[in-house]
């Protein structure tokens, strides 16, 4: 033998008959994996069952309560297309149309700081591009984490 693989083979290890028997028993990192995998599709499935119904009930729109920068509420109608390509504010007869792309970013709670809104731990905030704000309130904060983030995912869809 070269002396190069005799280096090799003395720092090589031979499976012993015990060993051989073992192999068809799975290792704790194969076991591991193995219920990770099952584990992260039923997190992708229940994911696409919590988009599906909120994706079909935004789209059969949903009374919501806007925020005005004086505090007040006042109760509109919002929904998506049916392309999923804008969300609609219908208040008082009037209706606005805002595509999703248009929506910078999804805040929740008291944030952005920086507008005069009076924001809590109930709402949800839309930036659009144009550095204008939108504003929710919602009755409990998991609502208003549910609608801001299924919002955030059909927004990060559109980038």
């Amino acid at each position: 033998l070269k002396e190069k693989d005799a280096d090799t083979l003395s720092v090589a290890s031979t499976h012993s008959v015990k060993s051989t028997q073992s192999l068809g028993t799975s290792s704790i990192a194969s076991e591991l994996i193995r219920d990770l995998i099952p584990a992260r599709q039923r997190e992708e499935s229940r994911l696409q069952q919590v988009m599906k119904a909120f994706v079909k009930s935004m789209v059969q729109g949903q009374n919501m309560s806007v925020l005005s920068p004086d505090g007040r509420t006042r109760t509109c109608c919002c929904s998506l297309d049916r392309r999923l390509k804008s969300f609609v504010i219908e208040l008082k007869g009037a209706r606005r149309k805002i595509g999703l792309s248009e929506v910078a970013e999804v805040f929740h709670g008291k944030e952005p700081e920086d507008i005069s809104t009076p924001l809590d731990e109930m709402c949800c905030t839309l930036m659009l591009q144009s550095d204008e704000c939108i504003t929710f309130r919602f009755t409990d904060v998991p609502s208003r984490e549910h609608f801001g983030t299924c919002l955030q995912v059909l927004v990060d869809g559109q980038q």
